[in-house]
C-alpha cells in the first residue's frame, strides 16, 4: 500500500469511526428520552452506562486525528476534516452528555413520582435527533446543501423550546404541585435545545470541511 492509498484509507476510517460514535450518541439520546417519558429506570441505567464507549470514542478518535497529522503532514480540505473532525467529536461527546443528563432525570422522576405528561418531551427530543441525524448523513456524504438545512432546522428546534420552557414556567408559577416534575422538565427541555445547537455546530463544520469558508464556522452556542 502507497502512502496516499494508505492516508487515504486513514480518512475513511476516521469518518467511519466518527459516525459510528454520532449514531452511539444518536441511540443514547433516543433512549434517555424513552427512559423520562416511560419512567423505566432501569432504561435511564443503561444510558447512563453507555456513556463510557462514547468517552472511549472520544478519546480513541482525538488520537488518531493527532497520529494523521503527525504522520502524514495534511494540507487543504485533508487538514481541514482532521482538525474540524476534532471538533466534532466534541459535540458528540457532549450530546451524549446530555442523554445522560437526561436520563438521570427520567430515574429521578421514576423514584419520586409519577411522569406526568407537562410538555411533550418527545416531540422536541425527535425534532433535535432528526438535526443530529441530518447532520450526520451531511458528514458522511459531503453534502453542504444538507448541512445548511440542519442549520434552518436549529429554528423549529429553538421555536418549541420556547413553547414548552414558558409554559413550565407559567405553570410552575400558578401551581406549586407540579414543581418537582416541572422543575426536572425545565432541565430536560434545555438539554434537548442544547442538542440541536451541537448539531448545528457539527453542520456548520462540514460547511468549512467541503469549502474552507471559515463564515462557516460558528462560536459554540448557548441558547437563551
Amino acid at each position: 500500500m502507497n502512502t496516499r492509498t494508505r492516508f487515504e484509507s486513514g480518512l475513511q476510517q476516521l469518518r467511519d469511526r466518527i459516525l459510528d460514535m454520532g449514531l452511539r450518541a444518536d441511540s443514547m439520546l433516543a433512549d434517555a428520552i424513552r427512559a423520562a417519558v416511560e419512567q423505566d429506570g432501569d432504561l435511564a441505567t443503561q444510558v447512563v452506562r453507555s456513556d463510557r464507549e462514547v468517552d472511549r470514542a472520544d478519546i480513541d478518535i482525538e488520537t488518531d486525528c493527532m497520529l494523521l497529522i503527525a504522520l502524514e503532514a495534511p494540507v487543504a480540505k485533508d487538514m481541514r476534516l482532521i482538525g474540524s473532525s476534532m471538533k466534532i467529536i466534541s459535540d458528540l461527546e457532549r450530546i451524549a452528555d446530555y442523554a445522560v443528563d437526561i436520563a438521570k432525570i427520567g430515574r429521578r422522576l421514576a423514584r419520586e413520582m409519577r411522569y406526568q405528561p407537562l410538555v411533550d418531551l418527545a416531540k422536541l427530543g425527535g425534532r433535535a435527533r432528526a438535526m443530529l441525524q441530518e447532520a450526520l448523513k451531511a458528514f458522511v456524504n459531503g453534502d453542504v446543501a444538507l448541512a445548511a438545512r440542519v442549520v434552518e432546522m436549529d429554528n423549529d428546534v429553538d421555536a418549541l423550546f420556547h413553547e414548552q420552557r414558558d409554559y413550565l414556567l407559567d405553570l410552575l408559577d400558578r401551581e406549586t404541585g407540579h414543581g418537582y416534575a416541572g422543575g426536572n422538565l425545565l432541565l430536560a427541555v434545555k438539554y434537548l435545545e442544547r442538542v440541536g445547537d451541537h448539531a448545528t455546530n457539527i453542520a456548520e463544520r462540514i460547511a468549512y470541511i467541503e469549502t474552507g469558508n471559515a463564515a462557516g464556522v460558528a462560536e459554540p452556542r448557548t441558547g437563551d
